[in-house]
């Protein structure tokens, strides 16, 4: 009997201590916050391989191949698309959300924008931040496509109701990114290589020889110069095709010039003040005068 007492008696005390402890609680992990920043498992897979294949300075395809089939800058400039004519984008390996990059209009308005670390219409799209001058109700992309023959970057704008393409300019790489200078300096080797790169022989105007090398860097040795730039800019008044030789500097020369295919001539540029044919307001007025250097490229790059 007494054995049975105590057998009740620790079964209630056991219930009663069951009733009296705390309820159990599950700690869940913390809930990530909403950020409008990329982690970088979201981003770098997407953007990590598309950095090494359109890095580099990049110029208007139609711009460059009008250069080539007229080899007149001054003739392509008319038709420079309405968009970025160049475009400079450093290596973006290590960067995560985001990176800026460079951008011309004309060929002489800089600018830049920047190009979002994340994935756009597909693998090989990244979209660019909207800016003010964007048309109104679009987004802005930057694409590209390899081929057997090279690497085309797209400048794309699309309708963002109906995702349909406003417009799309494709850009030859003129340079590499891995070469140092500047999104000015990528469009001038690149029109350099195209219009006069290479080892000349020829006479002057006294019908002294001439032999003469021209650097894509913008160098040049046999000539009473340093340094050389093709004209490149016609927003204002201008005497057309023209080179210039070791500008800003106290020896500053300019030529016109007829860029061939293998025969580069320079000419005197007069230049006087007066009214053009159809024209009512004064401006400045351009011709060329007498020859001064006629050379032959016997030897490219």
């Amino acid at each position: 009997m007494l054995l049975k007492k105590s057998l009740l008696l620790l079964l209630v005390t056991s219930v009663f201590a069951c009733q009296q402890q705390p309820d159990t609680v599950t700690l869940e992990p913390p809930t990530a916050s909403v950020t409008t920043d990329y982690t970088v498992n979201s981003v770098r897979p997407a953007a990590l391989p598309i950095s090494p294949i359109i890095s580099g300075y990049w110029l208007s395809s139609q711009y460059r191949r009008l250069v080539e089939q007229t080899r007149s800058p001054a003739e392509a400039f008319d038709y420079i698309p309405s968009g970025p004519s160049s475009i400079h984008i450093e290596s973006f390996s290590s960067r995560v959300d985001s990176v800026e990059i460079g951008v011309t209009y004309g060929l002489h308005e800089g600018g830049s924008r920047i190009l979002l670390l994340r994935p756009g219409q597909n693998d090989k799209t990244l979209s660019l931040r909207p800016q003010l001058g964007d048309e109104k109700e679009t987004v802005v992309e930057l694409s590209y496509e390899i081929s057997a023959a090279d690497t085309t970057l797209f400048f794309i704008q699309r309708n963002a109701k109906t995702n349909r393409i406003v417009d799309k300019i494709p850009y030859y790489r003129a340079l590499k990114s891995s070469v140092k200078t500047d999104l000015q300096g990528g469009v001038e080797r690149a029109i350099n290589q195209l219009l006069i790169t290479g080892q000349y022989q020829g006479t002057d105007s006294l019908g002294q020889p001439v032999n003469a090398y021209f650097l894509s860097d913008g160098k040049v040795k046999g000539l009473p110069f340093s340094q050389y730039t093709v004209q490149m800019d016609f927003t204002g008044p201008n005497p057309g095709d023209e080179l210039i030789f070791d500008t800003y500097s106290k020896r500053q020369s300019s030529f016109g010039a007829s860029f061939g295919r293998d025969t580069l001539r320079l000419y005197t540029i007069h230049h006087t003040v007066g009214v053009s044919p159809s024209e009512t307001d004064t401006t400045d007025l351009f011709s060329r005068g007498r020859l001064r250097y006629q050379l032959v490229r016997v030897r490219k790059p």
